[in-house]
């Protein structure tokens, strides 16, 4: 397969699949949010299929310099030269500002142990990223890439000299381990993951040589790349071979494999093993991330210690990243979070940093040395209201299946309330739908019974038979019972506990009883996946791309409302409820999606999803969402003032974190 000039991919561009047809293979090549490098002769004829991208002017340099902490380390004889522990062509990165200076800690808050997200949203690395908008997608692991006239097939080729943060090389041989013996063994992955699956056929995965995988669909997948941005394609890059071997049955000596379960305390190998490639745990599993988690899980302050063998500079050489460390200091919730924010103790945080605080953090702006940035979501809503629609209540089972009780709901919600009390008037009526900026938008099922109507919503209930009302004016079941929804929300990502007080008040003049209750996050995950909730709530994400993964609209994974549906349809019918009527029918448009390679037949199929949601109302939207509060110390820079914020791109990896810095001196 010929290699072919080496381009960017828009968003114009990889909405347009249709280029999967183009003579010759679309390759990407080396580059970064700047920009990528300056194209080579190519044939005209794929260049037609593609947008121009402009020269990069950050070449590779020929010599590299390092943070003082390792240039010392290398003096003493404990690192190799920098030059050694780079690749053979690293990825240049163009700061966002400057060219920032080395040292310092990064401060942040966690509400948990795990709340580092280390490797996922702080210091992601995927094996190819968005950029800081979403726009466009660039070379990040893979080097380059290549296409196959039919879109089947994708070549994709590693960075020669790119090593682990023990020294040991990265190569081809990792991303097999993951699909051969992570994947492809079922104690590990009892269903093989559906985004990997095309026309009915897993992915068949090769290695061509140490740097460069094969690919191999049994049919176009027209939205693979997308998808390998996204959070799907993130573990496809962290799983260190030489290192999970030792935990692995097909590798490990079974004697030392049973002594480490034993200390573990677990019944089986594989549960052992499925703690290693955790970064946000695991101190000792060699990353290629920018920063090393260097402190046991439950530390406090939890610390995160630059990464000697990182892969990247700047324009002028310097190897990333720029900040020293990264200290999480525990929180006990979201409140005790944001209010010691705004007292600024944080660097730059916008994990749990809630819109209903904004007035707090511009008050104390001066006070608290920080400036506050309000990035765009690349999600719809912060709050999608999830009616069970599996409940394990067959009674209510069957009253939410009906969509007249849906409908009712929505129209019996005063959003304009809502938005005034929590959005402080900054949000718009909204049910889940593409944002306005995605080209498959469309407005009649964005705004459909978005509208205040309790005479409607009334009118559907007694339509459906629940007339009966006890002394205190609220429905009664079939069975006798009054008609309740426990409300179950997790206070970490939104103002949830007070939309529900709202919500109370509010369907109990339809005569709906709404009983709502706080839990903790962890308990809120365990309740979902036993089917034991009534109504949860949760943010969307993705919708400014939905291409990437239909969580809102298709119930393939965590769709909160459909979940046992999505269970169904990840497990191969192992678990969960069979799908049926709309709901399946909604499913198969999505198969036929992922192998369409001309873009206005992708948008009219998912046109059609977006009918079935509009009438089927599966989950039921409150208001479009605020933007997404940065606070970010007048010290620490490199931070985009045009930032998205969105789940799908890892936000805020997408922004580059490893070209953050602090500036020396400024740092009190």
């Amino acid at each position: 397969m010929q290699r072919r000039a080496r381009k960017t991919i828009s968003r114009r561009e990889f909405m347009r699949v249709s280029a999967f047809a183009a003579a010759g293979a679309v390759a990407v090549a080396c580059g970064a949010d700047g920009g990528p490098p300056a194209e080579d002769d190519a044939p005209a004829a794929a260049d037609a299929q593609a947008e121009e991208a402009p020269a990069d002017s950050a070449a590779a340099p020929s010599k590299y310099n390092e943070a003082p902490m390792l240039a010392e380390m290398v003096a003493n004889g404990q690192l190799p030269p920098v030059d050694e522990r780079l690749p053979l062509e690293p990825l240049v990165i163009t700061p966002e500002e400057e060219i920032g200076d080395y040292g310092g800690i990064w401060n942040r808050l966690a509400t948990s142990a795990s709340d580092n997200q280390l490797g996922g949203k702080v210091g992601g690395e995927h094996l190819v990223r968005y950029n800081k908008d979403g726009t466009q997608i660039n070379p990040n692991v893979f080097e380059s890439w290549e296409v196959s006239d039919d879109g089947s097939t994708f070549t994709f080729h590693l960075r020669p000299g790119m090593k682990w943060s023990d020294g040991e090389p990265y190569t081809a041989n990792d991303l097999l381990f993951y699909y051969e013996d992570v994947l492809l063994n079922e104690d590990l992955t009892p269903s093989f993951p559906n985004w990997l699956i095309v026309g009915g056929e897993p992915v068949v995965i090769s290695k061509l040589d140490d740097y460069t995988l094969e690919f191999r669909f049994a049919s176009p997948y027209a939205l693979f790349i997308n998808v390998l941005g996204s959070l799907w394609g993130d573990a496809f890059a962290r799983y260190c071979s030489h290192y999970l071997k030792q935990f692995h049955i097909n590798y490990a000596d079974e004697d030392e494999l049973e002594a480490m379960m034993d200390e573990a305390g677990v019944e089986h190998w594989y549960q052992l093993f499925g703690t290693k490639p955790d970064t946000r745990r695991n101190p000792d599993t060699p990353s290629y991330l920018p920063w090393n988690l260097s402190t046991p899980s439950h530390s406090d302050p939890l610390i995160a210690d630059r990464n000697a063998f990182y892969w990247k500079v700047d324009p002028e050489g310097n190897q990333l990243p720029y900040i020293d460390a990264i200290h999480w200091s525990l929180v006990d919730g979201k409140d005790q979070l944001n209010l010691r924010a705004i007292q600024g103790e944080v660097d730059m945080q916008l994990r749990h940093i809630t819109f209903d605080n904004v007035p707090l953090f511009m008050e104390n702006r001066e006070r608290g040395n920080y400036r506050v940035m309000l990035w765009n979501r690349g999600q719809v809503t912060d709050t999608v209201l999830h009616l069970n629609h599996t409940n394990k209540d067959p009674v209510l089972r069957e009253i939410v299946q009906d969509k007249r009780f849906r409908y009712a709901l929505s129209l019996g919600m005063n959003r304009a309330d809502i938005n005034e009390a929590v959005y402080l008037g900054q949000t718009e009526p909204t049910q889940v739908s593409p944002t306005r900026n995605s080209p498959v938008y469309w407005e009649p099922q964005a705004i459909s019974m978005t509208e205040y109507d309790p005479d409607q919503a009334n009118a559907y209930l007694d339509e459906m038979g629940l007339t009966e009302r006890d002394d205190e004016g609220y429905r009664l079941r079939p069975d006798g019972e009054r008609l309740s929804l426990v409300f179950e929300y997790v206070a970490i990502f939104a103002a949830w506990g007070d939309i529900a007080e709202l919500l109370t008040s509010q369907w109990k003049d339809i005569g709906l009883e709404l009983i709502s209750t706080e839990i903790d996050r962890s308990l809120f995950g365990q309740r979902l996946s036993a089917n034991e909730l009534d109504l949860g709530v949760w943010h969307s994400s993705g919708e400014w791309n939905p291409f990437i993964e239909p969580r809102s609209f298709v119930p393939i994974v965590n769709n909160y409302a459909l979940r046992q549906y999505a269970f169904y349809y990840n497990s191969g019918g192992k678990e969960g409820f069979e799908p049926t009527g709309d709901i399946l029918k909604a499913i198969e448009i999505w198969e036929e999606i992922k192998t369409t390679v001309d873009e206005e037949q992708q948008r009219a199929l998912f046109r059609q999803i977006l009918e079935l949601n509009m009438e089927n109302l599966w989950q039921i939207g409150v208001t479009t969402a605020p933007p997404q509060p940065v606070v970010v110390k007048n010290y620490f820079r490199n931070v985009p003032e045009d930032g998205m914020f969105d789940d799908q791109p890892r936000s805020p990896s997408n922004t580059a974190m490893e070209q953050y810095f602090i500036r020396a001196g400024e740092d009190t």
